[in-house]
């Protein structure tokens, strides 16, 4: 009789319980539906219509599937250079950009100057303006007749105007000062939430400076480093307007090859394996990058 009772009371118990975490279920679903959706109509769905067509030998109407579209985008030596191009472009514009923002985070994270402020509004101010706007101010300032070529010339340095733009380096550039402030942030978030004690404990155990950095702040703040470089590594290969502004036309990237190809040359299949191309490289960087991050978390 007492295991009968017992039985039913847990019986009674449970109900609610189940009741709760289906309401909790259902809250959840509701919450994630419209974006859940709003991503996969703008981009899951398109990603999907763009891998078929790449299989495609022609679009519209296409006649038959084909995997020529992915040999000449994998063995053509054009593709190839571009691709090569367009991640050592994204590898060197992360690492000049964590290299730069580190002493900036460094110092709106720790210091406890009251101009602290304004630079935080002097990282964050470029997220203001438009990036077209910013990438003509670059072109002013390094075109033929831009600002440093006219100091240039009117200090008798130069007789005639240096080739600042159209070159690899002159993107890079633009894209550092264009995608810094992601980098800053990410890394003072990181560092606003290390412990000083830390640090602290370190110097008084005899770390010098250097290696107190080297040792303690810098391994404990690889996150921050990490989600920003993300961030700039996947903004870079995608990118398309400070390319075609900067590079006018002599420093083709992906993102520039893809939109000849599609809307140029019409030819819809090849860039549509180009961009899988593109897709496909920049998880497997990103793959890579998380499992080095995997393993230095263990260490």
């Amino acid at each position: 009789m007492t295991a009968a009772v017992a039985g039913i009371t847990d019986e009674i118990e449970r109900a609610p319980r189940a009741r709760v975490d289906f309401a909790r279920l259902a809250t959840l679903i509701a919450l994630l539906a419209p974006a859940a959706a709003l991503l996969g109509i703008g981009l899951v769905w398109p990603f999907l219509m763009m891998l078929g067509i790449s299989f495609q030998d022609k679009f519209p109407d296409p006649t038959a599937l084909t995997f020529a579209n992915y040999s000449t985008a994998l063995t053509d030596p054009y593709f190839l250079r571009i691709t090569l191009r367009t991640f050592a472009m994204a590898l060197v514009v992360t690492a000049t950009t964590a290299v730069l923002s580190y002493p900036v985070a460094w110092f709106l994270a720790r210091s406890q100057s009251r101009w602290k402020h304004l630079v935080f509004l002097a990282v964050i101010s470029p997220l203001m303006v438009s990036i077209i706007v910013r990438t003509i101010g670059w072109t002013i300032i390094l075109g033929n007749e831009g600002l440093i070529n006219a100091m240039l010339a009117g200090l008798g340095l130069v007789t005639e105007p240096l080739r600042l733009m159209q070159s690899f380096w002159s993107v890079v550039v633009g894209m550092v000062h264009i995608l810094i402030p992601f980098m800053v942030l990410s890394i003072a978030t990181v560092l606003g939430k290390i412990d000083p004690a830390y640090a602290e404990a370190a110097a008084v155990l005899g770390a010098s400076p250097r290696r107190n950095f080297l040792k303690i702040m810098l391994p404990l703040s690889v996150q921050g480093i990490a989600s920003g470089s993300v961030i700039v590594f996947c903004l870079t290969v995608g990118a398309y307007v400070t390319p075609v502004m900067l590079g006018r036309g002599q420093v083709a990237v992906l993102a520039v090859t893809i939109h000849e190809q599609m809307v140029v040359l019409v030819d819809w299949p090849t860039g549509a394996a180009v961009a899988m191309v593109l897709t496909a490289g920049t998880l497997i960087v990103l793959l890579l990058y998380g499992v080095f991050l995997r393993r230095h978390s263990r260490r």
